[in-house]
């Protein structure tokens, strides 16, 4: 289902670029397997290499600009960071100011199954291209998603060994039961909007996409999972789910904040320890029992 061809893609098309003190910000495009442009944001660090470098995918309220700051920090500190965005979340995932036709069409696209596992495989394609680049050292990549992202990062833990270490931030360990239960503005539009037997479907089929299946298959892999003791989406739960279901080496981590870990400065400080951790040294090696919780 995830299979692909990795040698007939073409690189990152560089649309614009901003030079910043110690390093530049590319706006890149980067060829998807399914006829589309991915745009993304390219942070590479000015002198040195090959560098360490960090994949983020944003939650559904998000856009690639979601992880923007923390990707100038990370730059400043000697990483490469590739912010994707997804073609039907991102930039165009309001629905608010949409006409009907636009609405509906908007809401089909968001229950597509297609679609998720496209984008899945969007992600593969710019890690693997990215893995490809001189200046990347291909054996200390990792992954940071969050919501929406977090759940394709732990689809992306189960078959994809490029990467070293994984980053989850408020995810869905069941995308399929939060649609069914969530009172996130998205779940319940698409159960209100879809007929009975096109629901039925979409849930059927979402079951198989659900990142706990994954997870268990992330090792070598290492997992940081971050959730918020105030989500206003994800039960505690269900996070404790889908924490028990991944692979060791693990820890979870729990803030004081809400679903988007508003201003919550504790969480980017453990992730950059992290990744420190895992990816930064050269050589690193790691303990898994030092990572269990």
């Amino acid at each position: 289902m995830f299979d692909y061809d990795v040698e007939t893609r073409a690189g990152f098309e560089v649309i614009s670029s901003i030079s910043k003190e110690g390093y530049s910000i590319y706006d890149v495009n980067y060829e998807s397997l399914f006829n589309r442009r991915m745009p993304a944001l390219l942070f590479i660090p000015n002198k040195g290499g090959p560098f360490p470098a960090v994949i983020y995918m944003h939650p559904s309220q998000g856009n690639r600009k979601t992880f923007y700051h923390e990707a100038k920090l990370l730059a400043t500190k000697g990483y490469i960071s590739l912010l994707i965005e997804a073609p039907f979340f991102g930039r165009n995932s309001q629905t608010d100011d949409l006409d009907k036709k636009k609405f509906t069409k908007k809401i089909e696209a968001l229950a597509d199954i297609q679609e998720y596992i496209h984008t899945v495989m969007d992600i593969r394609m710019g890690v693997t291209l990215l893995s490809k680049l001189t200046i990347v050292d291909e054996a200390r990549i990792a992954f940071v998603g969050h919501g929406f992202g977090a759940a394709c990062g732990g689809v992306i833990s189960g078959i994809d060994s490029l990467i070293k270490t994984f980053v989850l931030i408020s995810g869905y360990g069941e995308a399929s039961e939060w649609q069914l239960t969530s009172e996130h503005p998205i779940a319940a539009i698409i159960r209100s909007f879809l007929p009975p037997e096109r629901f039925e479907y979409f849930i059927s089929s979402l079951r198989k996409l659900d990142a706990i299946h994954y997870v268990k298959n992330a090792a070598p892999a290492s997992i940081l999972f971050q959730f918020a003791k105030n989500d206003e989406f994800i039960e505690r739960g269900h996070a404790a789910t889908f924490y028990s279901a991944a692979s060791s080496p693990k820890k979870i981590i729990w803030y004081d904040t809400d679903h988007l870990f508003t201003n919550c400065k504790a969480a980017l400080l453990d992730r950059q320890e992290w990744l420190s951790d895992h990816i930064c040294a050269q050589n690193n090696t790691f303990s898994k029992e030092s990572t269990k919780n």
